[in-house]
């Protein structure tokens, strides 16, 4: 089995058409879903990605990372986290550091580029 590239912790339509574009371009045994009911730290855990897509509700400070993810970002040294935000409009890479880059508008190039950039 090859490692796991990405772990997506989105459901709805986003979700799905996240998890369609890069299972087309890493192939469908590098990318996993987050199975529902399971916690996100569990769900890293077992798989061990090199990346995380997830949302955040409404974030008090977007240039501050939340408790659970700076707690993932501790916990798996080298693991990115791509925040989904505002709807899939826009996005941000948070890293160890932690230090949040901001992406932009969020479009399929850009997000294949950032999953590929936090590889």
């Amino acid at each position: 089995m090859r490692p796991v590239t990405a772990l997506i912790d989105l459901s709805g339509v986003l979700g799905g058409l996240i998890v369609e574009l890069l299972r087309s371009t890493y192939g469908s045994d590098a990318v996993r879903e987050v199975p529902h009911g399971v916690p996100l730290a569990e769900a890293v855990n077992r798989t061990r990605p090199q990346v995380v897509v997830t949302a955040l509700e409404d974030a008090d400070d977007p240039d501050v990372p939340p408790r659970a993810l700076t707690r993932l970002l501790t916990e798996h040294p080298g693991l990115r986290i791509l925040v989904v935000e505002n709807d899939g409009r826009s996005a941000s890479l948070w890293e160890l550091r932690p230090t949040r880059t901001w992406l932009g508008e969020l479009s399929l190039q850009r997000l294949v580029r950032a999953v590929r950039g936090a590889m």
